[in-house]
């Protein structure tokens, strides 16, 4: 795989860091830095894009803490190690590790990046669609932090230099998700090909086709996240997305092309992989596969692609209520991740073609859309295998193994939601953020249950992060508004769109 070297330049990183501010209260520290023009207008916006997309995986604090610690552990993808079982799989709080994703987001310049660059490209012919790309890659960043917070700073976020608004209002996910689909409208029909050349872009190379079909599975993925909440919505979304051109392929998956630079270099802070690195740890491996995880792969050839056998030719997982020191006869039992899955430079998935069928596949099911359920279904499980060769070549895959395994998968009436829903919790795996999300909104596939007397919650899944604290006193009003709205900004409230 060809690998894409993101160096940022000191002057670029000096500038980035100038955006920067500490908490989401979001543009407090722009007080005095918002008074300088010249520093917005000296940063080539295509090097913003390029930082945009490194940022959106190759952040180690977010990726280990909300991502491995929480995401992956909620869902029961992962156990083992002190912090993975008794933080996520057993649910205990910490304000470090619920505010991770917050305080890289709007704390550490993505936000104020990227609105930087949908300002200062708006309305600019050279930059149309340059400025499209940003409308995107906008409803990435905020679909993550809203699915993650609820209502969140979003329509006056990173305006302190703009619209001296230094208290950003914490909008409506509801209004959230319906400026989403406007957005995603607006950047759709600006899009050009044989225009101007899009530089900056890690993700497609430019490539304005692609580009199309990443809207358009993203409004798909928006769409069925409110599905339950505003189902007609959703199914005019859904059928527009397909009818505007959504994924058709592995070719055209949305994944960060990460080199292989170690983690707070100078000059290159979003290189290598967050999330490899939170794996990675102080060198040594202390988390596991689940056994349900385990369990549901069965005879799955990802099984094969994701984990090693251990001594004894066997797939082992951990239960989630235990330490890898609990599970007996010993922690050797325990399968271990294949190496390539953590590589500096292996690559991240964002949004696949796998997932866009298998989310068909539940539209066509429940009645949002007129489609082939079985075949989405299939195509999808047979894509969500595919996709792995990415992390390494073509000998991870089986196609032998793969057509076997592929002539099993036959949905069983009665059960077919929560066979198609299981499948979109394994084409996630090691996307934690995301599988919390989906896990949230349609509660399966059926976990193992918590049962420890020490988990915080009871044994019961948290509902959402809380916000930071220090928002009570740098966007006090706000924060306390839609705290309330979360019965005390509790990780129990529950968000908007999910009504199960």
């Amino acid at each position: 795989m060809k690998k894409y070297t993101i160096q940022l330049t000191q002057y670029i990183l000096a500038t980035v860091l100038l955006l920067t501010t500490t908490n989401c209260a979001d543009d407090e520290l722009f007080r005095e830095t918002n008074t300088n023009p010249e520093t917005f207008v000296t940063i080539d916006p295509s090097a913003q894009i390029t930082g945009i997309q490194a940022a959106l995986s190759g952040g180690v604090f977010e990726q280990w803490r909300a991502n491995l610690i929480y995401g992956e552990a909620f869902v029961q993808h992962i156990g083992g190690s002190w912090s993975v079982s008794r933080y996520g799989a057993h649910f205990t709080a910490s304000r470090e590790y619920q505010e991770a994703l917050w305080n890289a987001n709007y704390g550490t310049g993505l936000v104020q990046n990227l609105v930087d660059v949908l300002e200062r490209t708006n309305g600019k012919p050279e930059f149309n669609n340059l400025n499209a790309i940003a409308k995107t890659l906008k409803v990435m960043v905020f679909q993550r932090l809203t699915d993650l917070y609820g209502d969140i700073p979003y329509s006056e976020a990173g305006l302190g230099y703009y619209k001296n608004i230094f208290y950003p209002k914490y909008d409506n996910q509801k209004d959230i998700y319906t400026d989403f689909f406007k957005v995603l409208d607006e950047a759709q029909n600006q899009l050009r090909s044989g225009t101007e050349p899009v530089k900056g872009d890690i993700f497609y190379s430019g490539d304005i086709t692609k580009w199309k079909k990443l809207i358009n599975s993203l409004r798909l993925r928006c769409a069925m996240r409110i599905s339950k909440v505003e189902p007609t919505l959703a199914k005019e979304q859904i059928q527009k997305a397909v009818t505007g051109g959504i994924f058709t392929s592995n070719d055209d998956n949305c994944y960060m092309k990460h080199d292989s630079t170690l983690p707070f270099t100078t000059g290159a802070l979003n290189n290598g992989n967050g999330l490899s690195h939170a794996i990675k740890g102080n060198v040594l491996i202390y988390d596991h596969p689940t056994s349900i995880l385990m369990d549901l792969l069965g005879t799955d050839p990802r099984k094969k692609i994701w984990f090693q056998a251990n001594s004894t030719g066997d797939y082992v997982g951990i239960n989630p209520n235990n330490f890898q020191w609990d599970h007996r006869p010993s922690v050797a039992n325990l399968s271990t991740f294949q190496p390539y899955l953590y590589e500096n430079s292996a690559p991240y998935l964002h949004l696949t073609y796998s997932e866009t069928m298998l989310l068909l596949a539940e539209a066509s099911f429940r009645g949002l859309y007129s489609g082939d359920v079985k075949n989405f279904y299939k195509t999808g499980i047979e894509a969500g295998i595919r996709q792995w060769i990415i992390f390494k070549d073509a000998s991870i895959i089986n196609n032998n193994e793969i057509t076997a395994f592929l002539a099993t998968k036959n949905l069983t009436p009665g059960k077919e939601l929560e066979e198609i829903v299981t499948q979109q919790w394994l084409t996630l795996f090691l996307n934690g953020m995301e599988g919390y999300s989906n896990y949230r909104r349609t509660n399966l596939p059926v976990l193992i249950k918590i049962t420890r007397a020490d988990s915080e919650t009871n044994g019961v899944v948290p509902k959402r992060m809380p916000y930071p604290v220090e928002e009570s006193t740098s966007n006090k009003d706000n924060f306390e508004a839609a705290s309330a709205k979360y019965n005390n900004n509790s990780w129990l409230a529950k968000v908007w769109w999910d009504v199960d």
